[in-house]
């Protein structure tokens, strides 16, 4: 059993301990907030840099020398690309517009849009076949210019008609 001598001790503790000022906030906790928002933003940049390095039309590549062993790349190819097939947009929509995007198919992002009538440069592979793809039945085409994308083959039409 507890004397009461031994329960004033005890609530006089526990009156000391309210009565003591709180305890003082560590330091550093901004420092290392500051630094995780630095290293998050740093990050975000990084990431977009390289979407947008991944995502936009590359320019033809100019032959640089290297130190390897290996001979230029016009070397190792001895077909000379076919002839560059023209088209134009048909979509039968007075002034309608053609989307032109990312990756081939309808859920792809659109890069550009294309005028009725406007010409396009089909892109060929080194076989001088379309580079093209069927996606859910379609027939997707990739072009060169004037946007740098891939169209859907059903809206293209031979230049003269």
């Amino acid at each position: 059993m507890t004397t009461r001598a031994q329960l004033e001790e005890i609530l006089a503790a526990q009156r000391a301990r309210r009565l003591r000022p709180p305890a003082p906030r560590k330091r550093g906790r901004g420092l290392i907030s500051a630094l995780a928002v630095i290293a998050i933003l740093a990050a975000s940049a990084a990431a977009m840099f390289f979407a947008v390095q991944w995502t936009a039309p590359k320019a033809s590549a100019a032959t640089t020398a290297s130190p390897s062993a290996s001979p230029p790349a016009s070397a190792t190819f001895t077909n000379i690309p076919a002839t560059p097939v023209t088209l134009r947009v048909c979509t039968d929509i007075p002034e309608g517009r053609l989307h032109v995007r990312f990756a081939p198919g309808d859920g792809s992002e659109v890069r550009g849009y294309l005028a009725e009538g406007e010409a396009v440069q089909v892109a060929l592979g080194f076989d001088g076949k379309l580079d093209s793809q069927m996606i859910q039945g379609n027939q997707w085409v990739r072009i060169t210019s004037p946007v740098a994308g891939w169209v859907n083959a059903r809206y293209l039409c031979k230049k003269g008609n």
